[in-house]
């Protein structure tokens, strides 16, 4: 079993992964976690990444 594209071929099933995307300028961040993270682990990350960055200008 699986997912199918409109042309009937098997496709891998999506991820459950929280992934985000974000840019500003020139800085672009893509975070994408563990299967098994829980979201809110991963928006902290976002957080502390963004924070550093910051912090650098």
């Amino acid at each position: 079993m699986g997912f199918r594209d409109f042309r009937g071929h098997r496709m891998p099933r999506p991820s459950k992964a929280a992934h985000f995307q974000i840019e500003d300028g020139n800085t672009r961040i893509d975070l994408k976690c563990a299967e098994d993270e829980p979201m809110k682990a991963c928006a902290d990350l976002l957080l502390e990444v963004i924070d550093r960055l910051q912090g650098q200008n």
